[in-house]
Parts: C-alpha cells; sequence; structure tokens
C-alpha cells in the first residue's frame, strides 16, 4: 500500500514538472483522496462601483444641417465659403431662375384663366343658361391650376437657399455654375445655438451602462493638457454602422474654445452607480468557455469546496465581474483550482 502510494506521488510530481506548475503543496496534496488540497482564498466582494468607459470619437456640432435646393438646375452663384459665420436668413446660394420662372409665369396664366372661366360659368348658371355640370369642371380646373400655382412658387422660393440658423458653413460641396439634381447637397451648416458635442460608439457591453445625463471628461489632441466637460445627451436605441456600436452623444462645455468639427476627442464616460455585483479574483475562474465559468466556494466551516457555475460580466486588470448563485459572504478559492472537484476537502494556506 505505501509503495502504491509513493508511485502515486511520483506520478503527480513528474506531471507537475512537466506543465510547470508553481508550487508542490498543491501536487502532493491529491495524492490521496482523504488529504486536504492546499489552496489560498479570498472574499468575494460585492460592490457598487463607478467603472469609467474610455472611448474616442469626432467633433462635430450638436445640430449639423445639410442645405440644398428642392429642384435640380444650374447654380446661378454661391456667396459664402468654408468656414464662414452666415446669419440666420442670409442668402447663401441661388439657382439661375430662368427656366423656374418661365414655368411659375405658366402656372400664373392657366390659373388666370381658370379663375376667369370659373367665375363665367358661375354667372351662367346662376342664369340657368348651363348646366351644374359645366360650373363643377370650371370648379375642377380653377383647383387644379391654383394647386399648380402653388407648387411653382413652392418651387421658386426653394430655389434660393437661405441660412435656416446662425452659424458656420462648414463644407461647400460645390461650385458655382454647376448642374446640380434635386436634393443635391450644397453646403454643411453647422447651428451655432446648440454647441459641439462628440459622438462615440459603444460596444453593447457598455451602453448598457450610459445614462442621460451621465458625466465625462473630455480630452482633445488639439489643446494638450486641458480637459473639458461634458454631459450625455443622447443614446442611440440601436446599432448604426458596420461595426455594430452604439452611438452615444455627448455636449463639451467648450470653454470659449473654438472646437473645430473633425477634432479628435478622447472621452472617458463616468456612468451613474448601478446595481452592486459580485467582484472576485481573475484567478478564481476556472474552465472558462463562451462567457460562463466555475469557481469554487468555501463551505462547512471553510473545510470543503462547493463548485458553482457563474456567467462573466466583464473582465478588469486583477478582477472579474460576474454573475451567479452567490452571496456576499462568500469565499472563493484563488489558487489551487486545477485540482479541485465539487466537494473536495481544502485546507486554508492563505486569506486575501
Amino acid at each position: 500500500m505505501k509503495e502504491t502510494n509513493l508511485k502515486n506521488v511520483m506520478l503527480v510530481i513528474g506531471m507537475s514538472i512537466y506543465m510547470g506548475l508553481p508550487s508542490l503543496n498543491f501536487a502532493t496534496s491529491v495524492a490521496s483522496e482523504d488529504a486536504p488540497v492546499a489552496v489560498t482564498a479570498s472574499k468575494i466582494k460585492h460592490e457598487q462601483r463607478n467603472l469609467v468607459i474610455k472611448n474616442s470619437g469626432r467633433i462635430s456640432s450638436k445640430n449639423e444641417i445639410r442645405l440644398s435646393f428642392k429642384t435640380g438646375g444650374l447654380i446661378k452663384n454661391i456667396q459664402v465659403e468654408e468656414g464662414n459665420f452666415v446669419k440666420k436668413g442670409q442668402v447663401l446660394a441661388t439657382l439661375d431662375l430662368e427656366e423656374i420662372n418661365a414655368q411659375h409665369q405658366r402656372a400664373a396664366s392657366y390659373y388666370q384663366q381658370a379663375s376667369d372661366e370659373l367665375a363665367r360659368y358661375t354667372k351662367l348658371y346662376d342664369e340657368k343658361l348651363v348646366s351644374m355640370q359645366l360650373k363643377q369642371n370650371a370648379q375642377s380646373s380653377y383647383d387644379n391650376a391654383a394647386a399648380e400655382l402653388k407648387i411653382a412658387n413652392f418651387n421658386r422660393k426653394l430655389s434660393v437657399i437661405r441660412s435656416p440658423a446662425q452659424g458656420r458653413i462648414l463644407k461647400r460641396f460645390v461650385e458655382s455654375s454647376e448642374l446640380v439634381s434635386v436634393g443635391q447637397p450644397i453646403l454643411l451648416l453647422a447651428s451655432q445655438k446648440q454647441g459641439a458635442v462628440v459622438r462615440v460608439g459603444l460596444i453593447d457591453q457598455d451602453i448598457v451602462k450610459v445614462s442621460i445625463g451621465d458625466q465625462s471628461k473630455i480630452s482633445i489632441d488639439a489643446y494638450p493638457g486641458r480637459l473639458f466637460e461634458g454631459t450625455v445627451t443622447e443614446i442611440a436605441m440601436s446599432t448604426s454602422n458596420m461595426a455594430g456600436t452604439f452611438e452615444v452623444e455627448i455636449s463639451i462645455d467648450d470653454q470659449g474654445y473654438s472646437l473645430r468639427s473633425g477634432l479628435i476627442a478622447r472621452v472617458e464616460i463616468m456612468p451613474s452607480l448601478g446595481e452592486p455585483q459580485f467582484y472576485i479574483p481573475i484567478e478564481a475562474i476556472s474552465r472558462a468557455k463562451e462567457g460562463h465559468a466555475n469557481i469554487f466556494i468555501l463551505v462547512d466551516n471553510d473545510r470543503r469546496v462547493h463548485q458553482v457555475s457563474v456567467e462573466i460580466i466583464e473582465l478588469l486588470q486583477d478582477e472579474a465581474i460576474v454573475r451567479g448563485s452567490l452571496k456576499a459572504s462568500d469565499k472563493v478559492i484563488k489558487l489551487g483550482t486545477p485540482y479541485l472537484t465539487d466537494g473536495s476537502y481544502v485546507s486554508i494556506e492563505g486569506f486575501h
């Protein structure tokens, strides 16, 4: 019997040397089923932490407006350049109105003709000289002509681009004398009223932690050493790009600095404190697969262990956030898990 145990010990020692295991104590402790396994343990932390979410994005204006003509045509002139500051209502660009004015003149002529016809047939009907049908036909012609004139007036009005708000021209997409199509972008305007924002894309594990009103610190490469304050103002409800991230918008206190669209910004978001979570040493994780792992909890006055399956929420530098059937008073095995099974006897060599 002694010879058999000695062979088992030598076999485990040989395996330990081959596998590069750091401690002989763990190997010798499993030589017998009755011998306790030497382990170290740690108390599970059940805490409410404010974990910082870091990401980067680009500065842009809160309200960026692409300006275009309702109708296509030849651009007569563009009166602003990129970077120009403009006032609300200021004329920014116009189409050549020769064709549009001709269309308006034709619509006005049809309208006048239909108006005269309606007046004539109404008088004749009142004198019982024409039927109701003829009067109704004249009314329909008048209504159609009035609608066409309204459309012509609207198109002529939108053949001139006026600034919808006070702001700055960020981009000029075309030049004078170019032929443009309906709705083609002509200018990009940044409204000054609502200020600058930075938009960042967050993965699903981070987006669920962020709430409207969360504070953030923002550093901008163009202003090294200076920190700007920010507040989360919008959170996307669905992914918005091929990367599968959720866009978060953060308004910035510019502190009087000129924050141009396109500047690179590095953001640290401080989410509001959520529910307490379980934190365990990362060494305690055993047999991790597809976001789940096993850990060993001390039971029976710290003499035995019970294997518990947990879901890994997030891996930190030296800890893991997990979810499972745990209690705040539980103690988890930190070192020695490779030699344990559910119900193994243990001896505590160290407690952290």
